[in-house]
C-alpha cells in the first residue's frame, strides 16, 4: 500500500508558490512605477530587440503572458541584520529598488529604458525571502 503524502498549505514551499502566483496576478507597468510605499517582490520584463533578450521579449511571438529577465526581491532597512517580521517600517524599498534598475538601464547604450517593464507585489516582510 502506498504511503500519500498530506498537502500542508502551510508548508514554506506552498507559501512561497502562494506569493509567486500574487506576483503573477499584477498588471505589467512601466518601469519605473510610480512611487509607493512598501518592501516585496517584483520580475522585470523586456520589449525591445536587443538580441541577447529576444527570446524572451514581451515581444516575442508566444510570449504574451511575460518571461521576466530579472526577479528580485527588495526587503525593508535592517531586514539583512535580522529584522524580518518586527514591523519595522518598509519606507519605499521595493519602488527604489525599481527605480535603481530604472537608473542602471538608462546608463546602458545598447538597450533604453522605455523597453522595460514591472510587475511588482508588496509583501509583509516576512514572506519576501519565501
Amino acid at each position: 500500500m502506498r504511503e500519500l503524502v498530506p498537502f500542508n498549505p502551510l508548508d514554506k514551499k506552498n507559501l512561497g508558490v502562494s506569493v509567486a502566483d500574487a506576483l503573477l496576478t499584477r498588471a505589467i507597468e512601466p518601469l519605473p512605477p510610480p512611487p509607493f510605499i512598501g518592501a516585496g517582490i517584483y520580475a522585470l520584463y523586456y520589449a525591445g530587440a536587443f538580441p541577447p533578450y529576444k527570446k524572451i521579449s514581451l515581444r516575442s511571438s508566444g510570449n504574451k503572458d511575460g518571461i521576466p529577465i530579472y526577479v528580485g526581491k527588495a526587503v525593508p532597512p535592517g531586514a539583512r541584520k535580522g529584522g524580518f517580521g518586527l514591523g519595522e517600517n518598509p519606507g519605499t524599498a521595493l519602488f527604489k529598488r525599481l527605480r535603481e534598475h530604472a537608473q542602471s538601464i538608462e546608463q546602458a547604450e545598447n538597450i533604453q529604458l522605455k523597453d522595460f517593464s514591472c510587475r511588482y507585489l508588496v509583501v509583509d516582510d516576512i514572506w519576501i525571502p519565501l
